[in-house]
């Protein structure tokens, strides 16, 4: 029984990253696509591109490099 539980908590946790990692893509090519536009029409602000740059990398260090894993208490059991 706790074991069914284990596992229906693992899915759900899948489930649950699997979903907030579309979203981040969404979120990372709309950026994409207006730093783009920007780069474009007016390439003096390139100040304001490097912001969004970092912001940026933020994401994907943290969402896709999974780096907040390694600060976790949370250990899977192998």
């Amino acid at each position: 029984m706790a074991e069914e539980k284990t596992v229906e908590k693992k899915a759900d946790r899948r489930k649950e990253a699997l979903y907030v990692g579309v979203w981040v893509l969404v979120f990372l090519a709309v950026l994409t696509f207006g730093e783009y536009l920007v780069g474009v029409i007016a390439p003096p602000w390139g100040q304001i591109l490097l912001i969004v740059a970092a912001g940026k990398a933020f994401w994907v260090v943290k969402d896709y490099m999974h780096v907040g894993r390694i600060f976790s208490q949370d250990e899977e059991a192998h």
